[in-house]
């Protein structure tokens, strides 16, 4: 097996996103490759919209992780649940899974999606909405991972690693200050992907 090699990509948040901004974090090849994000929904920091493809029709799964802190002491606790709500949309803008248990089938399909169930999803583009969720407060800020994998079976708690390729990408807040302030639609670039051998 190829030993794993790790393409970073560093962009800085912006306080007005949508999903017509939404950035690209990779793509999602089954058994191959997994996604990666570190960010965060700062104060005032309504939404965060992130784009990836899968190469393939095949089983997704997706693991988060939540911390909450504040100006003082940053990251301190675990997030209560609910926090942060996450949907998952087609390329269409329909929302295929939803985090907010009150949604229905869409808050099924989340289940799936972060359980050894996995959700099957066809070849094409998909995007994943952050946003304040029940739980969340305004004047808090919310430190949020997520990482995806797909395969051609189901992704169980116990089974190997397979990616040999991981696309992780870290963002900085977007500062009133920078160039690329809270207002503007330009996403800073601090490094690229690597190249990878097959």
């Amino acid at each position: 097996m190829t030993s794993p090699v790790l393409l970073s990509r560093y962009t800085q948040d912006i306080a007005n996103d949508s999903r017509g901004l939404a950035r690209f974090i990779g793509n999602l090849e089954e058994g191959r490759s997994k996604v990666s994000v570190n960010t965060s929904l700062m104060v005032g920091d309504r939404s965060d919209f992130f784009r990836f493809k899968t190469t393939s029709d095949s089983y997704v799964r997706i693991t988060t992780g939540e911390l909450v802190g504040d100006a003082q002491n940053q990251g301190s606790e675990v997030a209560k649940d609910g926090s942060v709500r996450y949907r998952l949309r087609s390329a269409s803008g329909q929302v295929v899974a939803d985090s907010d248990p009150r949604t229905g089938a869409a808050y099924e399909a989340w289940q799936k999606l972060t359980s050894s169930a996995n959700l099957k999803l066809g070849k094409g583009t998909y995007t994943i909405e952050a946003t304040r969720g029940t739980e969340g407060i305004n004047s808090k800020t919310y430190i949020y991972s997520l990482t995806l994998k797909s395969n051609v079976e189901p992704i169980t708690d116990t089974s190997a690693e397979t990616a040999s390729r991981e696309f992780l990408t870290t963002e900085t807040p977007a500062s009133s200050t920078s160039s690329f302030g809270g207002d503007t639609n330009v996403t800073a670039v601090l490094g690229l992907f690597t190249d990878v051998l097959a």
